[in-house]
C-alpha cells in the first residue's frame, strides 16, 4: 500500500487503519500476496545437506591411509 504525504496530513489513525484493511481485503484472493516460504526454505535445505554431503566426501578423500 503506498500513500502521499499530503494524504496523510488530514488522516487520524482509524481512517488509516480502515485503508489499509480495506487494501488488505482486496488483495486476500490474489495469488502471491501473502509469501509462502516453505519452498524456497526447502530449497536451502537440500542445498545445505548437497553442501555437507560434498565435504564429508572432500575430507574422506583427502585423508586416505
Amino acid at each position: 500500500m503506498s500513500l502521499d504525504a499530503s494524504e496523510l496530513e488530514g488522516m487520524s489513525e482509524d481512517e488509516l487503519r480502515r485503508k489499509y484493511d480495506a487494501h488488505a481485503k482486496s488483495n486476500a484472493g490474489v495469488p502471491g500476496s501473502k509469501e509462502d516460504f516453505s519452498d524456497m526454505v526447502a530449497k536451502e535445505m537440500a542445498r545445505n545437506k548437497q553442501k555437507i554431503e560434498r565435504e564429508k566426501e572432500r575430507k574422506k578423500d583427502k585423508f586416505k591411509f
